[in-house]
């Protein structure tokens, strides 16, 4: 740079060279997020995420392969940044969303086998690894633990799945011999159980719309795929609801709510009888209200294990460097 603004030797003309410089690193740095409001964002757990367009519905890969082993839970940070959990490599995994860039956050050690995730109002992502509920701060990268032991971890529940309610507080879907829906107090790490048992087999996910949580899970006594449902549960009293159930629902893991107040989710297992794998997977809408379920995509090549679902809620700038 000083051997290019040395060319421009009156003070005047320097200025303008630098003011371009900059302009053009600006241009370079920041770009248009790739990503429209509505749109969904999924992992597949043959080692990719995907985007689907809410208002083209043409699907794109994001990223595959490198870090990505099994990737799991999915979200967006305050950047508009990917995070992925990833069971395999047993990492969080930060996906840059115009360049596919994929930067390990957080690996080994507390992180343990993470599944399901969400991110605070602060930008903390929060973690449930099937012993307990962890806290990152995605700039350090060491997890925290929130919330564990009580009726986590050991031969108790195994939190699966983490949201993020209107006060703060942290919702938790955890899976084991009495499968149930947890409050945390994330100041504190104090458990609450709202609603256990019933209709809860094998909770996979979690979302939350105001005073209700949906929940993915089978109807099967089990808990193995075969008639996937999502459950409706008051967050005040704990009240338990099929919503859906069957149809395209076989194994349903991920759930999200998008900008109308539809239900998508993740199911690896909804059956393609055309094709020869028979289990193609699928990405399916709910509508809440109707209860009808609309198929929006398929699996599709390697890729026929959709898990993890996310919503784009916003659109601003995003990074093109690491």
């Amino acid at each position: 740079m000083n051997r290019l603004l040395s060319r421009f030797h009156s003070s005047g003309l320097a200025k303008l060279a630098a003011v371009l410089i900059l302009s053009l690193v600006a241009v370079r740095a920041i770009a248009a997020s790739p990503f429209q409001v509505g749109d969904i964002l999924y992992t597949d757990s043959f080692g990719a995420v995907f985007s689907l367009s809410a208002t083209t519905g043409e699907r794109r890969m994001v990223a595959s392969g490198g870090k990505l082993e099994r990737p799991y839970g999915i979200a967006l940070d305050a950047n508009g940044d990917i995070l992925v959990s990833d069971t395999r490599a047993q990492a969080i995994i930060r996906i840059n969303a115009l360049t596919g860039t994929q930067t390990v956050v957080a690996a080994g050690g507390k992180l343990g086998y993470p599944f399901g995730i969400a991110v605070d109002s602060r930008g903390d992502v929060l973690i449930a690894n099937g012993e307990a509920i962890l806290r990152l701060n995605p700039m350090a990268g060491q997890p925290i633990i929130v919330s564990g032991r009580g009726r986590f971890g050991g031969s108790a529940g195994h939190p699966v799945a983490v949201a993020v309610a209107e006060n703060g507080d942290l919702i938790v879907a955890s899976a084991g011999s009495l499968s149930e829906i947890v409050r945390v107090n994330p100041r504190s790490g104090v458990q609450t159980v709202i609603s256990q048992g019933r209709n809860l087999k094998n909770p996979q996910s979690i979302a939350l719309d105001g005073n209700d949580i949906y929940v993915t899970d089978v109807a099967t006594p089990d808990g193995n795929f075969g008639v996937g449902v999502v459950i409706q549960i008051d967050l005040t009293t704990g009240n338990q609801t099929v919503l859906s159930s069957g149809e395209n629902l076989v194994g349903p893991v991920g759930i999200a709510i998008d900008q109308e107040g539809q239900l998508v989710v993740g199911d690896p297992y909804t059956i393609n009888p055309d094709s020869v794998d028979l289990y193609d997977g699928g990405i399916i809408r709910i509508d809440p209200v109707s209860r009808v379920q609309k198929l929006i995509v398929r699996g599709q090549d390697v890729y026929v294990n959709p898990r993890g679902v996310a919503i784009v809620r916003t659109v601003g700038t995003a990074r093109r460097g690491q």
